[in-house]
């Protein structure tokens, strides 16, 4: 919010600004400690060709010593005096140690030759060569880094070493160097670009403020004939002095501002045109609202009474309906008593074949019971001759004596059943008997019956011919009625209508009363604003094309 107040300079500053500390953040955070890196790894690399170079040596002697040139007293005394004098950068050495910690050889500390450097720590308290032996167990070879003091100097330097394991004699063959140069040589190049970017930024101020003054001037005039426009002048000009973006711009302002004054003076002439109009319309409205509500209070009486003859039809039409639908009602009694009779005639005809049904089973039973009483007269028969026939046998099994004595007892037995069989026989045929009887006053009693129905039916069809008779008249009837009812009612529609229409018309007239009522109060609203548009056009100070010439 603050910056949109700033002038144009402060803000291509601003923008300068934004551009510019990004891409100094990335050097600083990015650039530069990648810078490091490299130039580390490349010191590590240094520190690996020159190990490796040594290590060459090493091979050489070791070589002597296995082809029996040398012994490998005399091969590692050679080496290690051959590397103790080996330099390079001028003033970088080597040293051996074993896998024991032992030094064996420093040209820089010879009277330490042979002792354990196992408790040997830098500045900060690190075993350094116990770190050296552990990481060439592991890898064979590797960078370490750790602090040391330059000699003559109690401050601790970073230091980066290189050492590798030469397994034939157990050596470990290592060199290193001071690093702080490392952090000299980044910082002059975070100087460096520090006043580069210092001195793009003085230029590009600069720069900017050319620019500014180029495009603020004419941008701060065409703001001062902008306010004057907003003042209602239109006859301010602006000079255009260039060619460019801005010249443009002025050139189209000016444009602009003669257009509106066109746009102004157009509305003016077109508001007083618009008011006279308005004031002609008015009139004429308002002859036409009185036209048209005259012409509505007219039409309203004679719906009155379209209506009120209607209604007299309506209730004519009524009394015919209801007239109507009491003969259909009675129509329809009789409707429903003239089938309730035939219904009953139709039972009655049922009735008279179930009876007639029933008779004939009552029949078919009777003749079934005198069958059945003619076998029980055969069962009681044969139990007569098998009660004999077990007499007899019980008399021939009394002659046989004790041989008979088995026939005697069956004999005896078949005699009870004999007996028990004719007294089951006799109670059956007592029952037939009664069942015969009763079998024939039924057969009787529904003859009788029939002949009644009979009767019932020829009254049934009586009253339903009566009835017939009955409904063809009122049947008759009712279709007078509904005819007198339906013209009665369309009578009635008719005026409906014809008050519908009536009525319609009369509300458009009121509608048209209304519209014209609206199109008056539209006039005159129309001409107030008409009269607004020239206030407001009056403000305006027209001018050619001149103006001030800015």
């Amino acid at each position: 919010m603050a910056l949109g107040r700033r002038n144009l300079l402060v803000k291509l500053c601003v923008a300068m600004g934004v551009v510019a500390l990004p891409l100094l953040v990335a050097i600083l955070g990015y650039v530069l400690p990648q810078l490091r890196a490299q130039l580390h790894a490349d010191r590590v690399r240094g520190l690996r060709q020159a190990v490796e170079t040594a290590y060459g040596i090493l091979r050489v002697y070791e070589a002597r010593e296995r082809d029996g040139t040398l012994t490998r007293d005399q091969a590692q005394q050679q080496a290690s005096v051959l590397l103790s004098t080996l330099r390079y950068s001028q003033v970088e050495y080597f040293w051996v140690n074993d896998l024991d910690t032992r030094l064996v050889m420093h040209p820089h500390l010879p009277k330490m030759v042979g002792q354990d450097m196992k408790g040997y720590r830098d500045v900060r308290g690190r075993p350094v060569f116990s770190d050296i032996v552990a990481l060439v167990r592991a890898r064979g070879e590797g960078a370490l880094g750790y602090e040391a003091t330059r000699p003559g100097s109690p401050d601790p330097i970073p230091k980066e070493s290189y050492v590798k394991l030469f397994e034939p004699w157990g050596w470990v063959l290592g060199t290193g160097v001071y690093v702080e140069d490392i952090d000299r040589e980044v910082a002059a190049v975070r100087q460096r670009i520090l006043i580069a970017v210092g001195g793009a930024l003085v230029l590009a101020a600069l720069a900017g403020m050319y620019v500014s003054r180029r495009v603020v001037k004419p941008v701060r005039a065409l703001a001062l004939a902008a306010h004057q426009v907003a003042r209602g002048d239109l006859s301010v000009r602006v000079e255009a002095r260039t060619e460019d973006e801005v010249g443009q711009l002025t050139g189209a302002f000016n444009t602009m501002v003669a257009g509106l004054g066109e746009v102004v003076g157009a509305l003016t002439r077109a508001a007083g045109d618009t008011a006279a109009d308005a004031e002609r319309i008015r009139l004429s409205a308002d002859g036409l609202s009185r036209t048209t509500r005259e012409q509505a209070e007219a039409l309203e009486r004679a719906a009155s009474a379209v209506q009120e003859m209607s209604r007299h039809v309506s209730l004519g039409a009524a009394d015919a309906r209801v007239a109507a639908r009491s003969a259909s009602s009675h129509g329809q009694v009789a409707r429903e008593g003239g089938a309730a009779v035939d219904q009953a005639s139709r039972k009655m005809v049922e009735i008279v074949d179930v009876v007639e049904r029933s008779a004939r089973t009552v029949e078919e039973l009777q003749a079934s019971g005198r069958a059945t009483s003619r076998m029980l007269q055969l069962i009681q028969a044969v139990a007569d001759e098998t009660r004999m026939l077990a007499v007899n046998t019980a008399i021939e099994a009394v002659r046989a004596g004790q041989h008979g004595k088995g026939f005697s007892v069956v004999a005896g037995e078949v005699r009870k059943l004999a007996e028990r069989t004719h007294e089951a026989a006799d109670q059956v045929q007592v029952l037939l008997t009664k069942h015969e009887a009763d079998t024939t006053a039924a057969v009787e009693l529904m003859r009788r019956g029939t002949s009644k129905v009979d009767e019932g039916r020829g009254l049934s069809s009586a009253a339903a011919q009566a009835l017939s008779r009955l409904l063809s008249g009122v049947k008759e009837l009712g279709e007078r009625v509904e005819a007198l009812a339906e013209q009665n009612a369309r009578q009635s529609s008719s005026g409906e209508a014809i008050a519908e229409r009536i009525q319609a018309l009369s509300e458009r007239s009121a509608e048209s009363v209304s519209g014209v009522e609206r199109i008056a109060r539209s006039v005159e609203d129309l001409r107030a604003r008409a009269g607004r548009l020239q206030e407001l056009a009056s403000r305006f100070t027209l001018g050619g094309p001149s103006g001030s010439g800015r």
